[in-house]
């Protein structure tokens, strides 16, 4: 029986090894035909390495004796291309730069991975030839194509990149400076190189992977001739998995009877990725897919932790991103997709770190990092969300770590009790916690006190809760609900609505609150008559200053 191919990034030791292959090989042909020096951008943990691998089996020289053993079951093998092992790889794997070291010894990590794969070339194709470990990555690469040059080989070289954007994450910590002057440096050489050879025809090909155009903006002027293809339609699901693919998998795995959640689940928590405003196909993040379903494999049920703990999906990290180059305008930023779960802006194909960010820099190196993807609404205008629940969640921890910086506590022990009171249709304890969070934050400027403030402290301690599905601003018929807490576990009897509001101390008088009320009983009235809304119960909510006023179950 074949295994899931779960952390396995080797092409072939999936094969031989008789691991499920999700076949994207009618990519190559694509790829041939677009262009010769390509980038493609993804975010982590899609399966980028792995197509890179399948690069160099199929493009190799020296594999010529395993294409048939290796894409047999695939569609390049009824489809061989021109380039098939027609190349000599120089392959580099930047994945293992340590982005927490100092300047020289970044420098000297992006050196160490150009050393393995020179190295690795040099034993592959048996060629003897002597370098000097002294001198910078960029001259050490090209006094070794030069060499390379000077065999006039019969074939050309095709040379791929792994992450050569790692080093992008030295900015995630803060050091942008250090960023600048590496990749303005060493790196734009390097790749300036790999131009010169080009040109001349030593090197006839390029593909490289990464996450994020910071780098490939940097590096313009040293490399200014390759073709970002990354929000190409027809690439749009060439890394990831499709849903076709995905039911595939999980009938190959799952029993009958856990499919239909299985595929729901993922749906839910590892969907919704697009690449490209024109295409309606979502992707699927690929290492979470093998993850449940290995687990699964393994033990016969559904792990309790949707999330992949060995992926670098965290809050600290959407931290980072939002306050990037201390932007002033982030804590609207984040107020705006967690309350609307969207957020308007254009996607920036490159970045320069030498000037300040604006709002659509960060939209859309949160996009490029899979913190947002792109949507279209009815009349064909693309938009930012957030993808699935997983990111959500991590929108909402990154909002109570905020909280916990100007000593609003993050009280585990509250969220416990207020999770088990939901789960019996009751809100008390929340909407007074909430009471005791705006006594704090009265005076605080992180927060101004109105009804979409008092949705984003609700959803950020609703957000983890695993027995409901929290929704902001959900649609209905008869207008938006607030807050929509869906069940997703049959033990619990009723969804939950809540509708919000708020009146300023300084506004407040009977006949305004009066109005209030009124005015929220007849909307959850409303909402309530949507045949969507099955079984919900209906909570009228009023604040007053920072005191809870009104809590009402309406009938």
């Amino acid at each position: 029986m074949k295994k899931i191919p779960y952390g396995i990034i080797n092409f072939k030791s999936l094969i031989e090894e008789d691991y499920y292959y999700v076949d994207k090989t009618m990519y190559l042909e694509k790829l041939e035909n677009v262009g010769k020096t390509l980038f493609y951008l993804r975010p982590g943990r899609f399966g980028k390495s792995l197509f890179t691998s399948v690069l160099y089996y199929y493009y190799d020289i020296n594999n010529k004796d395993l294409f048939e053993k290796l894409f047999k079951e695939t569609y390049v093998y009824q489809n061989p291309t021109k380039g098939k092992n027609n190349y000599y790889i120089l392959k580099f794997d930047f994945s293992g730069i340590n982005e927490n070291k100092e300047n020289e010894e970044l420098i000297e990590s992006f050196k160490a991975c150009v050393i393995l794969g020179i190295n690795d070339f040099i034993d592959r194709y048996n060629i003897k030839y002597e370098y000097n470990k002294d001198v910078p990555a960029d001259d050490m690469l090209k006094y070794f194509l030069n060499f390379i040059q000077g065999l006039k080989l019969e074939n050309k070289i095709y040379i791929i990149v792994d992450e050569y954007d790692n080093f992008t994450n030295a900015i995630l910590e803060g050091s942008a400076d250090k960023f600048i002057k590496i990749v303005t440096g060493t790196v734009k050489s390097f790749y300036a190189n790999i131009k010169i050879f080009i040109k001349e025809g030593t090197v006839e090909r390029f593909f490289a992977t990464g996450i994020c155009p910071i780098t490939l903006d940097s590096m313009t002027t040293g490399f200014n001739i390759a073709t970002d293809i990354s929000t190409d339609i027809r690439f749009n699901s060439m890394i990831g998995l499709t849903h076709n693919e995905v039911k595939n998998l999980i009938n190959k795995v799952v029993e009958e009877k856990d499919r239909k959640e299985i595929y729901n689940l993922m749906i839910s928590n590892y969907d919704g990725y697009l690449f490209n405003e024109e295409t309606r196909e979502k992707v699927f993040n690929a290492t979470l897919v093998m993850y449940l379903l290995d687990y699964y494999e393994s033990f016969k049920k559904i792990p309790k932790e949707l999330m992949d703990k060995n992926i670098a999906f965290n809050s600290g990290k959407i931290g980072k991103l939002i306050e990037l180059k201390n932007n002033n305008f982030y804590k609207e930023l984040l107020n705006e997709i967690i309350i609307n779960e969207k957020v308007n802006g254009i996607l920036k194909q490159k970045f320069d770190l030498l000037v300040d960010f604006n709002q659509d820099d960060i939209i859309s190196i949160l996009y490029y990092f899979g913190y947002l993807t792109i949507a279209t609404d009815e009349y064909g205008d693309y938009y930012f969300k957030i993808p699935n629940e997983i990111m959500k969640t991590l929108y909402g921890n990154y909002f109570l770590k905020k909280l916990e910086e100007i000593n609003i506590g993050y009280d585990s022990k509250v969220l416990s009790e207020i999770n088990e009171e939901l789960k019996r249709g009751k809100i008390e304890r929340i909407v007074n916690y909430v009471s005791e969070i705006l006594k704090k934050l009265d005076n605080r400027d992180f927060i101004k006190l109105d009804e979409k403030s008092l949705k984003y402290l609700f959803f950020a301690y609703l957000i983890n809760n695993k027995n409901f599905n929290v929704r902001s601003e959900y649609p209905s018929n008869g207008g938006y609900i607030d807050i929509y807490l869906i069940k997703n576990n049959d033990l619990i009897k009723n969804n939950i609505m809540i509708e919000l509001k708020y009146i300023k101390k300084k506004d407040y008088n009977e006949k305004l609150l009066k109005e209030k009320i009124e005015e929220g009983k007849a909307q959850l009235i409303k909402y309530s008559k949507d045949e969507r809304i099955n079984n919900a119960l209906k909570y009228l909510v009023v604040y007053v200053g920072n005191d809870l006023k009104i809590l009402d179950l309406i009938n």
